[in-house]
């Protein structure tokens, strides 16, 4: 099984600056920036807005996973209620990035699963 420091260290070597990471839509929103432990992406199609997830984040989401549950919205703004402000995109920004390293799929209406 896979661990936390792994995952940790793959965000470091492979979320970037210009990364692509997956959304629900099928879609993608690119990395713009990464400061501590902050992932920034862009949100808007036509807007420089940006909003973030982050590692904690990143670290509950995956625990989650592999203990057999799924990640959800749900979960997430009752656990992380500040970062959830900035809207319902935290959500697929974290579970992207799980994605993108071949570690979740999203199944619509549960969320974020083991892949």
């Amino acid at each position: 099984m896979i661990s936390w420091e792994e995952i940790s260290r793959r965000v470091d070597d492979e979320i970037k600056m210009g990364t692509k990471v997956p959304k629900i839509d099928g879609k993608t929103r690119v990395v713009t920036k990464k400061v501590n432990s902050k992932i920034y992406m862009r949100t808007g199609v036509q807007t420089t807005y940006e909003k973030y997830t982050t590692k904690e984040i990143l670290r509950y989401s995956f625990e989650a996973i592999q203990a057999g549950e799924a990640f959800n919205s749900r979960g997430l703004r009752l656990k992380f209620p500040q970062e959830y402000s900035q809207g319902s995109c935290v959500f697929s920004m974290t579970g992207g990035i799980l994605e993108l390293l071949g570690i979740a799929k999203y199944v619509r209406g549960k969320g974020y699963i083991s892949k």
